[in-house]
């Protein structure tokens, strides 16, 4: 239930958190419907009905704000793409390749929302999603299974220089979204 009192005075409010998942909400649904880059501190403050001096309070700026909302999404997607990860434990490959299709065809589970990160928000949104939270997410997802891969196949496939392109092909995806069976052809001709 909505209501009409300010809570950025800190009495209203019962934590840190609490202020910062209202204001959260607030640019979510902002972002949602005028998009990231048309949207103003102002706007989120008023959606959380607070003044902008409170959003500044919780947050450096709307940069803070994306880094914020990014990173929540980060989490929540890799806590799913573990679970793929194990499906395919035993075929590098193939899971390497799942994990990617999953990542860059993510979406939040709410639905009825657009997607933070792709279309109208895409170029907002990218510098804050391959970034070296993103590749240490993928370092622990990808190191043993990739060190298991190597001693079975006799190869030296380097962690760092795969992660460095696992990033760069779920944004790729993301912003140029493509059938499952293309991204699936390209990842076999990668593999050659």
């Amino acid at each position: 239930m909505k209501t009409n009192k300010r809570w950025g005075n800190g009495a209203r409010v019962d934590d840190l958190d609490t202020g910062k998942k209202i204001l959260l909400k607030s640019a979510v649904d902002c972002f949602i419907t005028k998009g990231i880059k048309s949207t103003t501190i102002e706007d989120i403050a008023k959606v959380a009905n607070v003044t902008r001096r409170t959003v500044y309070r919780y947050f450096n700026g709307k940069s803070d704000i994306i880094t914020a909302l990014i990173e929540i999404e980060r989490q929540r997607m890799f806590y799913k793409v573990k679970d793929i990860a194990v499906l395919h434990d035993n075929n590098f490959p193939l899971m390497l390749e799942e994990c990617i299709w999953f990542a860059a065809t993510y979406r939040p589970p709410e639905g009825g929302k657009i997607d933070l990160v792709s279309g109208v928000n895409a170029a907002e949104a990218s510098p804050h999603i391959d970034t070296e939270e993103s590749d240490e997410h993928w370092r622990e997802l990808l190191k043993a299974p990739l060190d298991a891969y190597n001693a079975r196949n006799k190869r030296n496939v380097k962690l760092d220089d795969l992660i460095k392109i696992v990033g760069r092909l779920v944004i790729s995806y993301r912003q140029s979204p493509s059938t499952k069976e293309q991204f699936k052809a390209s990842m076999l001709a990668l593999m050659l």
